[in-house]
Parts: structure tokens; C-alpha cells; sequence
């Protein structure tokens, strides 16, 4: 899943944390460009970014880039309006998401047991009747 999140909201969470950053980029088959970035010599959080003509498109999965940003309050006063509601739809379209995968699981699980149910009453008719004509 490709997040909305921007390397402006990653500079945002490492605010007054890092003012050296570490960049390393790289190309692939195709001549497409990518990179990743983390704070040097500090703990921080690691974003991955395609590179897209003059616009980066960020690829860190919804749940690392939602972590990264749930760390501490401190980080959570320091982020913009923008950022925090788009947390708040990124973490409402993942529960949205479970939800769906939940209630499928659920239903085929339930499906399967309807069908293994039948099966045995099935045998169980096989067997009586086997035994009827013994």
C-alpha cells in the first residue's frame, strides 16, 4: 500500500532531533529511482521514497509510517493539523481493511464448518443405514 505521507512530514517528526540526514539512493531496472532516509547517528525512523519526475511518492508501508509516527507525545505536539488527520484516515481506512478480512475469514470459516457439519451428518446417515442393512 502506498502512503500520502511526505518527506515534509518526515522532516516533522525528526524536528528539532536531527538536522543530518543520511540518504541512500538507488536505480533499478527500469532507470527508476528510489531512496530511503534516517536520521545520522540517531535513532529515528527509516522512510522509503520513489522518485517520480519532481514528485516522491512514499512507499514505507501505512502501519511503519503510522508507528513511526505514534512514538510519543512530544512527537505528536510537533506534528501539524494535517498530518494528525491524516493519520486518522490512514488508521481508519487499515481498520476499515481488518475489519473486511475479519469478516471474510469469519464467513468462510463458518461456511467450512456448515460444510463439515453436513459431511457428518452424511456419514452418520451412511453408517446407520450400513448398519440397518447388516
Amino acid at each position: 500500500m502506498i502512503s500520502k505521507f511526505t518527506l515534509e512530514n518526515y522532516f516533522q517528526i525528526h524536528e528539532g532531533k536531527a538536522i543530518d540526514f543520511r540518504l541512500r539512493v538507488q536505480k533499478d531496472q527500469n532507470n527508476q529511482y528510489s531512496f530511503y532516509i534516517h536520521p545520522q547517528d540517531i535513532n529515528g525512523e527509516t522512510w522509503d521514497f520513489k522518485v517520480i519526475g519532481n514528485f516522491l511518492e512514499c512507499t514505507t508501508s501505512t502501519s511503519e509510517t503510522l508507528n513511526s509516527l505514534l512514538v510519543d507525545g512530544e512527537t505528536l505536539d510537533n506534528l501539524d493539523k494535517n498530518v494528525l488527520f491524516l493519520m486518522i484516515k490512514h488508521l481508519n481506512t487499515k481498520i476499515s481493511e481488518l475489519e473486511t478480512v475479519s469478516t471474510s475469514q469469519r464467513d468462510q470459516l463458518f461456511r467450512r464448518v456448515q460444510e463439515l457439519e453436513q459431511f457428518q451428518r452424511e456419514y452418520e446417515t451412511a453408517q446407520e443405514y450400513e448398519s440397518d442393512r447388516s
